[in-house]
């Protein structure tokens, strides 16, 4: 959702003009030293009250939120491999509760809140937790896959953190007890948006039902300008069936919020079947997913603008990982992975369709396909904990290696009928100091007869910095550049600066070309400023654009560029998206485009993408 802001007035400016000192290339490196946390696991754990190293530990979960928190960079696996061996006798799991943690200003209003969300809110079923867990009592503990399951819990939706510590029975014991500790994001949340008198819509959604992992949402809408005035949608989850790690959904909208290609207000009903690689050493991942798509003219437009079109969607896939044993004795396992996975696609239009080519995206929107692709994929990924990537405290997971694929098959469109071979090579690397780099490098192409056509070279890369600190503030900066280029184009769109394709908010389909490179610079500032428990955090961001629509590459008239500040808001403990208001300014524009916007994002939806491996595709993307 998003909506036209008419001004915007924020009384420091403190810390602004630090943002633009960052972004601008202040070097704030020697400001402040980075603090790491160290983990330690001597101490036993008492049901009772935990003694001040377990404390510690549990100091980034913990119910009362610390002053000054340090930041951390640490390899996943480092605090179980000094009890790589020992035999698991026990896994005990505690689940923490809101607490004091819901707001920290005065005691009365912060009690007063804990209550109402404790009273709302039902914990997580230890079952539930433990129907996730692929490590098992009476078997050597192996420090990778603890980790591995330690992250595979935290990475669930209504789970906020977790950790799994180690108590050892005794100095000269062969046996070791787990804990895994537990906390949740307030699972209810939803929506109200009105225009009165005329209009307004609701939602409300629990991603954690009755405590079992379930989600379920529920929405409507009002609309006096629409007909039917009332529109309905409801969508249905369950997480881990039985323990198989499959996830299987049901949803059903008149609210235009299903899988969606087009540009009209869709009625949808789809339905999905998945199972995630969860760990390196999973045996199975895939996916069934199928949904059928209805536009319906429910804002009366003129017959003459109206696409009127009626498609389905059918993806199936799935992939097994190659050279699967069990753990060996001396457990070191080989963590360099081979993945193998098949998938089919088919996207089509049932007759009838209209106005389906009335703009230059709907040429490539509103089309027939056909593909079936296999993938062999090499991959090694192992994970860093550490906070303020993407997140506002909480501990993120982030990939440290390599994956590298081969994708060969065949697809049809617009009845051409072509293989298609191309690579991915995705490199990340976690620098000591927690600097994150991150290498994206592709090359594919279709093929007619012995003439590549359609084919596409792109490079990406992306710093993350280190964690710098100033005061009480925390912040880090984000450097992005990427270049790509399109040859012997036949069917395929060309490449555009479109928004998150070049340059943010710059929303513009007349800008399509050949060639393109982009370079840009944001800083945040994660401040200790909250309200309602919401953490806030400026941001800025510069970036530049240079794409070849016609002529040579490197000239002035190919050149673009987009400047904004903006403020993001996110409470970690609920399950809103972060919302996020910025102002872009576009120092050149085209038809359609004004120099200044001004955005409010209230589903704006970002996490650091830890997918061991992705299902086969081309390198453009069918939706």
């Amino acid at each position: 959702m998003e909506a036209v802001i008419t001004s915007m007035y924020h009384k420091t400016a403190g810390p602004w003009c630090t943002l633009l000192l960052i972004v601008f290339g202040f070097n704030i490196g020697s400001l402040a030293q980075e603090k790491k946390d160290t983990v330690s696991s001597q101490a036993g754990i008492d049901t009772t009250k935990f003694n001040k190293g377990v404390k510690k530990l549990l100091g980034l979960i913990t119910r009362v939120p610390e002053v000054d928190q340090s930041p951390f960079t640490i390899k996943s696996e480092d605090p179980f491999l000094k009890y790589e061996g020992k035999i698991i006798r026990k896994i005990n799991i505690r689940r923490i509760g809101f607490d004091k943690i819901v707001l920290d200003t005065a005691y009365t209003f912060r009690s007063f809140i804990a209550n109402t969300a404790n009273n709302l809110h039902t914990d997580t079923k230890e079952s539930v937790i433990r129907n996730h867990l692929f490590i098992r009592e009476g078997r050597p503990l192996n420090a990778y896959r603890v980790a591995d399951n330690e992250r595979t819990i935290r990475n669930l939706e209504f789970i906020l953190d977790a950790r799994i510590f180690v108590k050892p029975i005794s100095k000269s014991s062969d046996s070791v007890d787990l804990l895994i500790v537990t906390r949740d994001v307030f699972s209810l949340g939803g929506s109200v948006s009105t225009s009165l008198p005329g209009k307004y819509r609701i939602r409300i959604r629990d991603i954690n039902i009755a405590g079992l992992g379930h989600y379920v949402q529920v929405g409507q809408i009002y609309d006096q300008r629409r007909t039917p005035r009332y529109a309905y949608e409801g969508f249905y989850q369950i997480n881990n069936i039985k323990g198989s790690f499959i996830d299987a959904s049901l949803g059903y909208t008149k609210l235009n919020r299903g899988i969606s290609v087009g540009n009209e207000n869709e009625r949808s009903v789809y339905f999905k079947l998945s199972r995630a690689l969860y760990q390196p050493f999973a045996r199975f991942a895939g996916a069934i997913e199928y949904s059928d798509n209805l536009s319906r003219n429910v804002y009366s437009e003129a017959d003459s603008t109206f696409s009127r079109y009626h498609y389905r969607i059918q993806d199936y896939w799935i992939g097994y990982s190659i050279g699967h044993k069990r753990l060996p004795k001396n457990l070191r396992e080989n963590r360099n992975r081979t993945f193998l996975a098949l998938r089919s696609f088919k996207q089509y239009f049932l007759k009838g369709a209209t106005n389906i080519d009335l703009t230059e995206p709907d040429r490539f929107a509103y089309r027939d396909r056909l593909s079936i692709l296999a993938q062999l994929t090499f991959f090694r990924q192992d994970f860093y904990k550490t906070q303020y990537v993407l997140g506002f405290g909480r501990t993120e997971d982030v990939p440290h290696g390599y994956r590298i694929s081969f994708t060969g098959g065949w697809e049809r469109e617009l009845q051409s009928k072509r293989p298609y071979v191309g690579s991915e090579l995705n490199y990340n690397k976690v620098q000591a100091t927690g600097t994150i780099l991150t290498f994206n490098l592709k090359v594919a192409s279709f093929w007619n007869g012995s003439d590549a056509e359609d084919g596409l070279f792109s490079f990406d890369f992306t710093k993350y910095s280190k964690i710098n600190k100033i005061r009480r503030s925390i912040i880090r900066t984000q450097f992005e550049s990427g270049y790509a280029v399109l040859f012997n184009q036949n069917v395929k769109r060309g490449i555009d600066i479109r928004d998150l394709n070049g340059i943010a908010g710059f929303l513009t389909d007349s800008l399509v070309g050949l060639q393109r490179f982009t370079i840009a610079q944001e800083a945040t500032i994660f401040t200790p400023w909250k309200v309602l428990g919401f953490r806030m955090a400026p941001t800025g961001r510069v970036e530049f654009a240079l794409i070849q629509r016609s002529g040579k590459f490197l000239q002035a008239r190919n050149l673009f560029a987009g400047l904004s500040v903006g403020l993001r808001a996110r409470n970690e403990n609920l399950i809103f998206n972060t919302f996020e208001a910025r102002i872009f300014y576009y120092p050149r524009i085209v038809e359609g485009l004004d120099h200044f916007r001004a955005t409010i994002i209230t589903n704006f939806r970002i996490r650091y993408p830890t997918n061991l491996v992705n299902k086969p595709s081309t390198v453009f993307p069918y939706y």
